[in-house]
């Protein structure tokens, strides 16, 4: 009897080669091999692109110190070839500029400081941000009942609209967050240092002090108000590099680390941050151009080894 698919016994195997069930699905197996391929991929390709989100960030790091540089020269041609001073106090000035006005009429400024709250004094953000003409940021700092609440218009934003508009994008700070806070009580020069709950927020780029116009000499110790003719390689001589304190660093050992000293135990850690890819760090020279900078073992280095001019004009 010739059998067709119209007879054919129902309990004939599927598989008609070898007698066996045709198999579906995975076994335990297969499946631990899959995953384990998966996650050998990952740790190959997740540092690629951790290094390659830093140096997208390292990128736009330097794009806003370069437009740093060309406010710079805004003001450097207004004030009869003045450098941007790091840090100012407009009391006895012969060249204040509208800067840190009030706004509105009677507002505080938010910093929870004596120096943060004086109207006179201020930073190189403060002055740049007036001169690039910024749009104004939403109202920040206080909103009880002790007056209106402060208007970014002529003050460049602080640590209190960045505790709320963490997302915020300044010209003025770096692209990537800082590797540690020092845990001070504001960010230099209106305090010891920034607070550790700034570590969420965008870095710090801080201007030298050589470049100091503040007329107290208690808290002046290195600068003066500068013009371009007194700068004699301004391809060597640094205005701002990454800072963990806040917007100004002193032009010594305490500012940029690593004392001429034999003793470990002396060394200071200073408050340059190497915050991208290798531990390095920006920094923008008065010729316009930025560079990039690994550690340094002394603070001496800076000078005889590497030709930069951190202390000095010439």
């Amino acid at each position: 009897m010739v059998q067709s698919h119209l007879n054919a016994p129902e309990d004939r195997s599927p598989n008609t080669k070898t007698g066996a069930p045709r198999r579906h699905g995975m076994t335990v197996v297969e499946i631990v091999a899959v995953v384990g391929i998966i996650i050998l991929l990952m740790g190959i390709l997740l540092p690629a692109l951790g290094i390659a989100s830093g140096n997208a960030k390292w990128a736009k790091s330097q794009s806003n110190m370069r437009q740093i540089f060309q406010l710079m020269q805004e003001y450097t041609t207004d004030n009869r070839e003045i450098i941007c001073p790091a840090a100012f106090d407009y009391r006895d000035s012969g060249y204040a500029g509208k800067v840190r006005s009030s706004q509105p009429a009677g507002a505080v400024p938010p910093l929870g400081t004596e120096l943060g709250q004086r109207m006179n004094y201020g930073t190189w953000t403060d002055i740049l941000w007036t001169y690039g003409d910024f749009s104004v940021p939403k109202l920040g700092g206080a909103s009880d009942d002790s007056g209106p609440a402060w208007n970014y218009r002529y003050d460049s934003p602080d640590r209190p609209y960045y505790e709320t508009n963490e997302s915020y994008d300044s010209v003025f700070r770096a692209a990537l967050k800082p590797t540690t806070t020092p845990g001070g009580d504001e960010a230099t020069p209106f305090g010891t240092g920034a607070r550790r709950s700034e570590v969420a927020h965008n870095g710090y780029f801080a201007a030298n002090l050589l470049f100091d116009a503040r007329t107290d000499p208690n808290e002046n110790l290195y600068g003066d108000w500068r013009n371009n003719s007194e700068v004699k390689r301004p391809s060597n001589t640094v205005y701002l590099v990454d800072s963990t304190h806040g917007e100004t660093i002193e032009p010594t050992a305490l500012g940029f680390g690593s004392p001429d000293d034999p003793d470990p135990g002396m060394q200071l850690e200073g408050q340059v941050d190497f915050r991208y890819p290798g531990q390095t760090t920006l920094m923008l020279y008065l010729d316009g151009h930025v560079g990039t900078e690994g550690r340094w073992e002394q603070f001496s280095d800076l000078r005889e080894i590497r030709n930069i001019l951190v202390d000095s004009l010439r």
